[in-house]
């Protein structure tokens, strides 16, 4: 690397750490004065309080890189713009290229860092989060998190089993009760098609109750209306269930395989599943994007136009990639796809300023 790249890649690291730290410190203020008054309520010891919020920097981290990366990019060739440096380096025939090169090159090494913490360290570090702000501030009983498929809970009546729990459509789909007696062996065992969230109660299809008797037979009968409730509300279902931030990619795809071979809707997992790669290599796209942004136009203003460039960019970005998602996620638009559009748009973009707008 010769002196000019290690000088722009040294002036780009030093304004991308303070856009982190800023960046990250101000969400981080900004969500301790929005939470504190409900937190305080439950009188949380303070270890509890800053564990609650140091596991959610990670996460925080992970949203705010690629504005981050924008960010950086703009403000330390709009600093270098002001100071008549870019205009010294075209006079000596330094091109576009040849300064973007060692910032995409170091963008990218942070780019695996952060694909890396975001398939990683992030779910492990929310679920953590969500954990000591149930159990250790709040003072729930703790009953685990569910996946969509496979629930386990422990109710009055015994153990509940759920094939799928359908969050949208506020549904149970193959509800399952196993009840056992004072020996712990198995009396009677209650299935149901599905269950329904209506006016504060699940509403049940027509079951079936399946009684084992002392001689080791099954005796089995319809399911008569009242005999059964579920003893969990769709909050708490919905409280513990497991978001997709929290899982890795290999428990993604594990869960997808699962609800593939039940026959259950998969796009909406695997749309997220395609997300953790795409949204930290947003960070990249928009180093690619912003450089040849950020040598346009004369030195006088730089920074103040390449700042409310960066907010226009980073705007229209969420925006389409939010439209997309939910595009995949509804089944309109392939979820690979949904999920990688935005970055493949704002990658032509960028190419067709470096290509057509004669920038050298």
């Amino acid at each position: 690397m010769n002196i000019l790249a290690r000088y722009i890649v040294k002036h780009y690291l030093k304004v991308f750490g303070l856009c982190l730290f800023a960046s990250s410190g101000l969400f981080l203020v900004v969500d301790f004065f929005q939470k504190i008054g409900d937190l305080a309520a439950y009188d949380p010891g303070a270890l509890a309080l800053a564990g609650y919020f140091a596991f959610k920097l990670p996460s925080i981290l992970a949203e705010i890189y690629p504005a981050c990366s924008l960010l950086a990019v703009l403000l330390s060739l709009g600093v270098l713009a002001r100071h008549r440096e870019t205009l010294a380096m075209r006079a000596c025939g330094v091109t576009t290229w040849q300064v973007a090169i060692p910032m995409l090159a170091v963008s990218a090494a942070i780019t695996m860092v952060a694909l890396l913490a975001n398939l990683t360290v992030v779910p492990a570090a929310t679920a953590q989060s969500r954990y000591i702000n149930d159990v250790s501030i709040k003072k729930k009983a703790f009953r685990g998190f569910y996946n969509v498929n496979s629930l386990w809970f422990q109710g009055a009546e015994g153990f509940f089993n759920v094939d799928y729990f359908d969050a949208n459509n506020r549904a149970l789909f193959g509800l399952t009760l196993y009840e056992a007696g004072p020996e712990f062996r198995l009396d009677r065992i209650v299935e149901v098609p599905a269950a329904r969230w209506r006016n504060d109660a699940w509403e049940l299809d027509q079951g079936m109750v399946k009684t084992f008797t002392s001689a080791g037979e099954i005796v089995a009968r319809n399911l008569e209306p009242g005999e059964f409730t579920v003893d969990i509300t769709l909050d708490e279902l919905l409280a513990n269930r497991r978001r997709p931030s929290e899982f890795t990619l290999a428990e993604l795809r594990e869960q997808i395989k699962l609800m593939k071979a039940r026959g259950l809707n998969t796009d909406g997992f695997v749309v997220d599943m395609y997300v953790k790669a795409a949204w930290p290599v947003s960070g990249l796209v928009m180093v690619l994007l912003g450089i040849p942004l950020s040598l346009r136009g004369r030195p006088r203003g730089a920074v103040a136009r390449n700042l409310g460039v960066g907010l226009a960019v980073g705007f229209a970005y969420w925006v389409t990639m939010a439209v997309a998602v939910s595009a995949g996620r509804n089944g309109g638009m392939s979820p690979a796809l949904a999920a990688w559009t935005a970055n493949l748009m704002f990658s032509l973009v960028a190419t067709s300023l470096y290509l057509g707008r004669g920038l050298r």
